[in-house]
């Protein structure tokens, strides 16, 4: 299966290569700021993220009974959870007594949950263990609610969390799409672990910064001094998988072996660059064997605040390789936050200012109109 990915993204990079990048064939389009500051439709945003799949956690980060992490989502408080069997839960972090945050650390390890207002205790998939004083606390049965579970898959190597519980569970691999979910099977995903995170306060919405990974006009400007030498300037294969985007950049290298050297020798996917944005706010990029996957979380009132939690993942079996991956992940520390990232932040601060109020969108940057069709099509009424 690997190798059948392997020729058939080869033969589409040939014929586009050949072909060449074509030139516009209609006028370029203007996008209102408004889709980066208006709160209403901020609003209708993080709602729309609630209902479907985060990419919340390595699974691996949380490989061992009891451990768990900590975080929000589309300003939903979940605890992600290992139970004593090995199974993963999410729950919102949210005492059923008074509200209170129930986990206050941002990770570690444990038998039970505690909330530390009044002591009342939860089990590790969130059902409620004990009230404490509960003779005192009512005369009637003691209260049974736990915290209120979320939706929640392994796949992929990652934990996926609906933050908003009272929406169906979706099967990620049917959210995926038959053809993403194989893709990234073939990559590698369900057996890689968890090398690294951090995470990034960006001053600009959510969206300026997945329209960094979908359009690569900007290659040969932003990244000069960084990557650019090592790829063709604005050749990338774009696909559509399921209501989400994907993009293949080659290497020069691989232009070179495709153009000289036969088809049946040909190594294509391990030279190149794939990134795939899933509606609404999780990036994928494969790139030299390993991921980096970033996971918009959009501030819950100002649409121009977002939290980028980036993680890299690599092959479990070549986990021990650590300064290879260590030399990777300083890349990428560098040239995505001070690059794409610094772009997106000047950009809010512009538009902050009052100083634009119509952005053009050049045909060869139409996926930033059409993902936000996608994002259009999922927000609530």
């Amino acid at each position: 299966m690997r190798r059948e990915m392997d020729l058939a993204i080869g033969d589409e990079l040939f014929a586009l290569a050949e072909a060449g990048s074509p030139a516009a064939d209609r006028p370029a389009q203007q996008l209102t700021v408004d889709v980066y500051t208006d709160p209403v439709r901020h609003a209708r945003e993080l709602a729309a993220i609630a209902a479907h799949p985060v990419a919340a956690v390595a699974s691996s980060e949380i490989a061992e009974p009891g451990s768990f992490v900590t975080a929000e989502f589309a300003g939903v408080p979940v605890i992600v959870a290992r139970d004593h069997d090995g199974v993963a839960h999410a729950m919102r972090n949210v005492c059923a007594h008074r509200g209170a945050t129930v986990v206050a650390e941002p990770s570690g390890t444990g038998r039970i949950f505690s909330c530390g207002f009044h002591g009342w205790s939860y089990d590790l998939d969130g059902s409620l263990r004990a009230v404490s004083d509960k003779q005192r606390f009512s005369s009637e049965a003691p209260c049974t609610m736990g915290l209120r579970r979320l939706s929640c898959e392994e796949r992929h190597g990652m934990v996926w969390v609906t933050p908003n519980p009272d929406t169906e569970a979706k099967d990620l691999a049917d959210w995926l799409g038959s053809e993403l979910d194989d893709v990234l099977t073939e990559l590698g995903m369900p057996e890689m672990v968890h090398h690294a995170a951090t995470e990034y306060d960006l001053a600009c919405n959510w969206k300026l910064l997945t329209d960094g990974f979908m359009e690569l006009y900007h290659l040969k400007y932003l990244h000069r001094n960084s990557i650019a030498p090592y790829f063709p300037n604005d050749l990338t294969l774009s696909k559509r998988y399921n209501g989400h985007f994907g993009g293949w950049l080659p290497k020069n290298r691989v232009l070179r072996m495709l153009r000289d050297e036969p088809r049946d020798e040909w190594k294509v996917v391990d030279g190149c660059t794939a990134a795939f944005t899933l509606v609404p706010g999780t990036v994928i990029q494969w790139q030299a064997g390993h991921v980096e996957l970033f996971s918009m979380r959009p501030h819950p009132t100002e649409p121009n605040r977002t939290t980028c939690r980036l993680t890299m993942l690599v092959p479990a079996d070549r986990a021990g390789e650590t300064e290879l991956w260590d030399r990777n992940w300083e890349r990428v520390c560098i040239t995505i936050p001070d690059e794409d990232f610094a772009a997106a932040v000047d950009v809010q601060r512009n538009v902050d200012a009052g100083a634009v109020d119509v952005l053009q969108i050049g045909f060869n940057e139409e996926k930033l109109i059409q993902h936000l069709h996608e994002v259009d099509r999922l927000l609530p009424d």
